[in-house]
């Protein structure tokens, strides 16, 4: 394949190199738990089941910067809504657990308690919510 011009060998490698961002999933959060990232680095979430007890706990973050500090950030929401993928998709809901410090109806931490967290595997799914009245939701798959 033979470029007439450079800014036309240009343009295809910067479309290579830019188009495909780097995915939150692939991140391991504070807790070692699946990451996912809502909207443009606004939120970080890391899911953390526990199969102990049966339950999971999701952690709010805010930005790329706060979430590599471990730095959790509540948000304004009722409940959050986890999907498991599998052989029949299960959704969960999360209800707010807001941490020490968390500003009245704000919340950092969300629970949910189901069967599937006190089996072995990785979990793969999504999760969605709403920050006041802004929608968001992100994929995640366990490591």
């Amino acid at each position: 394949m033979r470029f007439h011009t450079f800014a036309g060998a240009m343009a295809i490698v910067s479309g290579l190199l830019f188009s495909a961002p780097i995915q939150a999933e692939d991140h391991v959060g504070p807790h070692k738990g699946a990451v996912v990232e809502w909207g443009d680095e606004e939120y970080h979430l890391e899911i953390v089941p526990d199969m102990k007890a049966g339950t999971v706990v999701v952690y709010v973050y805010g930005n790329h910067s706060e979430f590599h500090k471990a730095k959790v950030k509540p948000i304004d929401s009722k409940a959050l809504v986890l999907t498991v993928k599998g052989e029949k998709s299960i959704a969960i809901k999360l209800d707010p657990k807001p941490a020490k410090g968390d500003a009245s109806g704000m919340s950092s931490m969300f629970v949910g308690k189901h069967e599937l967290f006190s089996k072995e595997g990785k979990l793969t799914g999504s999760i969605s919510g709403k920050v006041g009245t802004k929608p968001y939701t992100g994929d995640f798959k366990q490591k």
